[in-house]
């Protein structure tokens, strides 16, 4: 498909989140036009704001059930691309890997409903609906997935691509229901999301106008783009896992979410790198991996102690918080050379969120 070109009409959904707000900053400063979605005028009056400079370059459109399968019906009309970052929230009605119904209060068929809303067809996961098929304005959909797709368990050392899949999360989803860890039932979530896209691209490549690509983020860190977050409020994600880690260095008490990361992406280099999904088009029709380099959090407090040392760093010893030797990698290789992208380091990815919540008053040993 051709490349997109500013100033394009874009719509982001979720453009209210961690990414979808980093991602509209991104799409406005390449000059593309950002339509985005949010649940609710009260959602969408900060973000107003946030981008008033842009002028009517931004503007917003209420979406406030994404689920329903005319949701964007009227958001997509006039777009020459989609980036669908949003991800719906636990639902009342789910189904499991088979359509079966198992629990209530799963993010799993939640994934496939919300698809529906975009692509719709009758089976488990109905995909996009008639709008954007018969429609001939959007040239390419951009997918924010995510690289736990393709954490297939494995032994000694191994380095993951874009051709693993998570098949196990499946299994252990189909098998236990209710009792799943949730980590793998958004796993089971995002790997139907993704094939449900790719398996109706597949099946109406001959009517369809436009192409997919999916980004495939590993955790994501970095400064928040907007400045009226309530941290107590903050849900589980990248910046609860952020505040806690930074006024937790010694480790105690970490969750297991904070202990295992072990590769990181600044969110301002995901949301670049979901503006260059639309303009490249070498990218129609493939998933990325996107990533930065390894990690353990050693690696962070050294970067605080670096010179010029940072207010409130923590002066960690050497090897304290280390995790075990990394066996298992993610590979960017792909990404980088498809967008001709370097990702920012570590120690910059830190220094950067650390500076950030100094200003917002998230450094309780600074604040104390």
């Amino acid at each position: 498909m051709p490349a997109i070109s500013s100033p394009a009409t874009i719509l982001v959904t979720g453009v209210n989140g961690y990414i979808g707000a980093h991602v509209a900053h991104s799409l406005l400063t390449h000059g593309y036009t950002v339509r985005g979605t949010v649940r609710s005028e009260s959602k969408g009056g900060p973000f107003k704001e946030l981008f008033k400079k842009y002028g009517d370059k931004f503007h917003l459109v209420v979406v406030p059930d994404v689920i329903a399968l005319n949701a964007y019906d009227d958001a997509v009309k006039g777009v020459a691309g989609v980036v669908h970052v949003s991800t719906p929230g636990p639902q009342v009605s789910v189904t499991d890997v088979d359509g079966k119904s198992f629990h209530q209060g799963s993010t799993l068929s939640a994934q496939s409903e919300d698809i529906r809303a975009f692509f719709r067809r009758p089976s488990a996961c109905r995909g996009w609906n008639d709008q954007l098929v018969e429609q001939t304005e959007v040239r390419r959909f951009v997918l924010t997935s995510s690289a736990l797709t393709c954490l297939e368990p494995k032994e000694g050392e191994y380095t993951y691509t874009e051709d693993d899949w998570f098949e196990t999360a499946l299994q252990i989803v189909k098998a236990q229901g209710i009792k799943t860890n949730p980590v793998l039932i958004y796993a089971a979530s995002k790997i139907l999301q993704e094939r449900a896209v790719f398996d109706f691209m597949e099946k109406k490549k001959h009517r369809v106008g436009f192409d997919v690509v999916a980004l495939l983020p590993v955790y994501v860190f970095g400064p928040p783009l907007d400045t009226f977050i309530d941290i107590t409020r903050v849900p589980p994600g990248s910046l609860g896992l952020m505040y806690q880690a930074f006024n937790n260095p010694d480790g105690k008490d970490w969750d297991d979410l904070i202990s295992g990361v072990d590769v990181l992406v600044d969110v301002r280099d995901v949301a670049e790198l979901h503006s260059r999904a639309l303009y490249t088009e070498k990218a129609g029709g493939e998933r990325f991996i996107v990533a930065g380099d390894l990690f353990r959090w050693q690696d962070a407090w050294d970067a605080l102690n670096v010179e010029p040392k940072l207010p409130g760093a923590s002066v960690v010893a050497a090897g304290a918080g280390k995790q075990d030797k990394h066996r298992l990698q993610c590979s960017n290789k792909k990404s980088k050379e498809t967008f001709d992208f370097e990702y920012r380091s570590n120690e910059e990815i830190i220094r950067d969120t650390w500076v950030d919540f100094l200003k917002r008053g998230w450094i309780k040993s600074v604040n104390a």
